[in-house]
C-alpha cells in the first residue's frame, strides 16, 4: 500500500525544544505491518524507483511493508518523530535533528560511495608554508565559510571546532562569505583568504585531492596548486546517509532488518540501488555515536557559535 503524507513541521531544524510522549504503536513484541518512510522531492516517479526496495523489505521481514510518501526531508522528521511511520531512508543531519526532538530512533545502516570511503568530512584548508601548517597557526587570519545553512561549510565544522575549544569568530579576525568550497580553496591559493571550509573523503590517492570532495575537484578542473594545501583540521567522520527505525520496534525485528540491509547489495542489487543510487558501495552498520558530527549541531551548549 502506498499512502501519500502531507507533512507538519514541529519546528524549524535548529532551532528544536519538543516534548514528545511515545506513541501505544508495538506495545508488544508482535509487529503486523511495517510503515517505511521516503522523502520525495522533485522526483516524480519515485514511487516506480523504490518499488524494488519495499518489495525486498518485504521478503527480509516477511511482513507486509506500506510504503509513505512524504514531501520534504523535513516531513520525514516530522513522520519519524511522531510514530507515523517506523522506517526511513535519511540524511546525516536530518538523523540528528529527529534524534534531537525525540531520542526516539536509532540508525542501523549507511551507505557508502565505493570500497575506499565510509565517510566524509569537513575540513578546513589553508596554504601549506614553512610557518603555517596548523591550526593554531592561522589565528589572526581569514576564514572562508559557506551560508549558513551548509553542513559540511559551516554547521558542523563551527559546532565541531567549538566542541574542540575553538571558537571560530574570535579565532580568525573575520569569517569570510564564499560562494562554493572550491572557490575557497582558489581564494586561500591566491592569498585572498587563509584558510577555507571544503569537505573530502580524505580517502584514496593525496595527490589526486582524495577520492571525492573540494579537494578532488580542484584537481580535477586542471587548477594549479594542490600541493600547496595542507588539511589543518578535521571533523569526526560523518557517514553518507542513515537508516533509520523507532527504537521501539523489537530487538530481534532491529536485528533483522538490519543483516538484511547489510546483505541486500549482493542479494537484490537493484532494490540496493533503488534506495542508494548515489552511493553504490553497499551498506555498512552505524550506532548513533558515528553521527556525532552532526548531533553536536544541535548542541544547547553549541549552538550560539552557529549564529549568523
Amino acid at each position: 500500500m502506498v499512502t501519500a503524507v502531507k507533512p507538519t513541521f514541529l519546528a524549524r531544524i535548529g532551532l528544536i525544544i519538543c516534548l514528545f510522549v511515545p506513541s501505544a504503536g508495538w506495545a508488544s513484541d508482535a509487529v503486523d505491518r511495517f510503515r517505511f518512510g521516503i522523502s520525495v522531492g522533485a522526483e516524480q516517479d519515485i514511487r516506480e524507483r523504490i518499488e524494488p526496495f519495499r518489495v525486498a523489505l518485504e521478503e527480509i521481514l516477511d511482513l507486509p511493508v506500506d510504503l509513505y510518501l512524504i514531501e520534504t526531508m523535513g516531513g520525514l522528521v516530522d513522520a519519524l518523530a511522531k510514530g507515523e511511520i517506523d522506517y526511513a531512508r535519511l540524511s546525516p543531519s536530518a538523523y540528528a535533528a529527529v534524534h534531537t526532538l525525540c531520542a526516539c530512533v536509532e540508525p542501523l545502516a549507511a551507505a557508502r560511495p565505493d570500497s575506499i570511503s565510509d565517510r566524509f568530512y569537513s575540513i578546513m584548508v589553508g596554504r601549506r608554508t614553512a610557518d603555517q601548517t596548523a591550526l593554531a597557526d592561522l589565528e589572526g587570519g581569514l576564514l572562508g565559510i559557506s551560508g549558513a545553512p551548509s553542513v559540511a561549510g559551516y554547521r558542523v565544522p563551527l559546532a565541531n571546532l567549538a566542541a574542540d575549544g575553538v571558537d571560530a569568530r574570535r579565532h580568525f579576525r573575520a569569517l569570510v562569505r564564499i560562494k562554493d568550497p572550491l572557490d575557497g580553496l582558489r581564494a586561500v591559493l591566491d592569498g585572498r583568504i587563509d584558510a577555507a571550509l571544503a569537505w573530502s573523503t580524505l580517502a584514496g590517492n593525496a595527490r589526486t585531492g582524495y577520492s571525492a570532495g573540494s579537494l578532488n575537484d580542484l584537481y580535477a578542473s586542471g587548477a594549479k596548486g594542490l600541493e600547496k594545501l595542507v588539511v589543518v583540521w578535521r571533523s569526526p567522520g560523518i557517514p553518507y546517509s542513515a537508516h533509520t527505525v523507532r527504537l521501539a520496534l523489537p530487538d530481534e525485528f532491529k536485528r533483522r532488518l538490519r543483516a538484511g540491509l547489510l546483505d541486500i547489495r549482493d542479494t537484490a542489487p537493484d532494490a540496493y540501488l533503488a534506495v542508494e543510487p548515489d552511493y553504490p558501495g553497499g551498506f555498512e552498520p552505524v550506532v548513533h555515536t558515528d553521527f556525532r558530527a552532526v548531533l553536536r549541531t544541535y548542541d544547547p551548549d553549541l549552538r550560539a557559535t552557529l549564529d549568523p
